[in-house]
C-alpha cells in the first residue's frame, strides 16, 4: 500500500485538495497538527498521510463472487490486531459485532468495531479546579505535559498560571522544570516540606491555576512518597483534581496497574502522552473504558507548546489503522 502526504492549513483544506486530485478513492491514516514559522509569526499547520482505495467498478458477476467471498471474522481479527485491541476483549468483540446474523458486510463489521471501541469512552475539555495535580509513573510525560497544559490555558483561555513542583528534592527533574519555565516564562513555586508549601499558599492564590508537578516513587521510596502525599491532601484541601498521565505505548497491564496504584487520589481525569510512539491505541481506549475516566489531553510528540490537543473522538480516530471507511464522517472535528 503507498502512503501519500499532503500539508495544508488545515485539515478541512488538506482533505478537499487531496479528495479534488483523488476524488472519494482517498482514505485518511493519519493527521498532524503543527505550527509552522519564527516565533514571531506562527501560523497553524495539518498534514495528513493517506492512501487509495480501488474505485473501478466490477462487473455483477464479479461483485457477486466478491460480497459472497468476504470474511467478516477475519475482517474483524484483522482489525482487532492490527489497533492493539487487548486479546481479552476479543471476544466480547466478536459477540458485539457478528453475532446477531450471518452475512456482514466489511461496513457492517467496522461501523460495528468502532461503536464497540468507543462506547463507554469519556471526554473532558477543561481544567476547572485552581489546583490540577499531575501524577504517574516514572517517565511517562508528566512534566512535559504540564508545560503544555499551562502554555494552553495560559495562550487559550486566557488564564493565570503558575506551576508548583514537590519534586524539589531531585534534581534532575528540578533541573528540567526550571530550564522550560524559564524558557517559556512561567512562574514556578518549590515546595519539598509542609512549611514551605504554607509559605506559598497565600503568594498562590493570585493564580487561576496551579499546576502541580510530582513524582513518582519505587517502593524503597516509601517515607518520601508519605510525604508527598500528605502536602497534596494539604492542596486537595482547596480545590483541587488530580490527573493522571499514562502513556499510549504501556500494556494493558501497566495502565492498569498504574491506575491501581493512584486510585486513591480521587483521579479527575487521564492524559494520555507519546501517541506518535505506538503502534495502536486499542490499549489506550479500553483503559479508558475500564477506568471510567474521561481522556482530557493528548499528547504525540516532544515539541513545545505543539503536540497537544484536547481529547476528542474524531482525534483518536486518525490514530485507528484498516479500516476502509472515511472515519472523519463519524466524529466530525469541532
Amino acid at each position: 500500500m503507498e502512503f501519500l502526504d499532503l500539508e495544508a492549513s488545515d485539515y478541512e483544506s488538506a482533505l478537499r485538495q487531496a479528495r479534488s486530485t483523488y476524488g472519494n478513492a482517498v482514505r485518511i491514516h493519519t493527521r498532524k497538527d503543527f505550527t509552522k514559522g519564527t516565533t514571531l509569526s506562527k501560523h497553524k499547520r495539518c498534514r495528513i498521510t493517506f492512501y487509495l482505495v480501488d474505485q473501478k467498478p466490477l462487473p455483477v458477476e464479479q461483485q457477486s463472487e466478491k460480497a459472497a467471498a468476504f470474511d467478516a471474522e477475519a475482517c474483524l481479527q484483522e482489525l482487532l490486531a492490527s489497533n492493539d485491541v487487548p486479546h481479552a476483549l476479543h471476544a466480547s468483540a466478536r459477540d458485539r459485532v457478528l453475532v446477531g446474523k450471518a452475512g456482514h458486510t466489511q461496513t457492517e463489521v467496522e461501523v460495528g468495531l468502532l461503536q464497540y471501541l468507543f462506547e463507554g469512552v469519556q471526554f473532558e475539555d477543561e481544567i476547572v479546579a485552581r489546583f490540577a495535580v499531575f501524577v504517574g509513573a516514572a517517565g511517562v510525560g508528566k512534566t512535559t505535559s504540564l508545560i503544555k497544559t499551562a502554555l494552553y490555558l495560559r495562550a487559550r483561555k486566557a488564564r493565570k498560571v503558575a506551576l508548583l513542583t514537590l519534586d524539589a528534592n531531585r534534581i534532575g527533574s528540578l533541573g528540567q522544570i526550571r530550564q522550560f519555565t524559564r524558557e517559556f516564562a512561567l512562574p514556578l513555586f518549590e515546595a519539598s516540606s509542609f512549611k514551605a508549601l504554607a509559605a506559598l499558599m497565600p503568594e498562590l492564590d493570585a493564580y487561576d491555576h496551579v499546576l502541580v508537578d510530582t513524582c513518582a516513587f519505587s517502593a524503597k521510596d516509601g517515607e518520601q512518597k508519605k510525604l508527598q502525599d500528605a502536602l497534596l491532601a494539604i492542596l486537595c484541601a482547596q480545590e483541587c483534581s488530580t490527573y493522571l498521565v499514562v502513556g499510549a505505548p504501556s500494556k494493558e497491564s501497566d495502565l492498569s496497574a498504574q491506575l491501581q496504584h493512584f486510585s486513591d487520589h480521587r483521579l479527575k481525569a487521564v492524559i494520555c502522552t507519546k501517541l506518535d510512539e505506538t503502534s495502536g491505541i486499542g490499549n489506550l481506549l479500553a483503559f479508558a473504558r475500564q477506568s471510567a475516566l474521561p481522556l482530557l489531553f493528548l499528547t504525540d510528540g516532544r515539541t513545545i507548546p505543539d503536540d497537544f490537543t484536547i481529547a476528542s473522538a474524531s482525534y483518536l480516530m486518525t490514530h485507528l489503522k484498516g479500516f476502509s471507511l472515511d472515519l472523519s464522517q463519524f466524529f466530525p472535528a469541532n
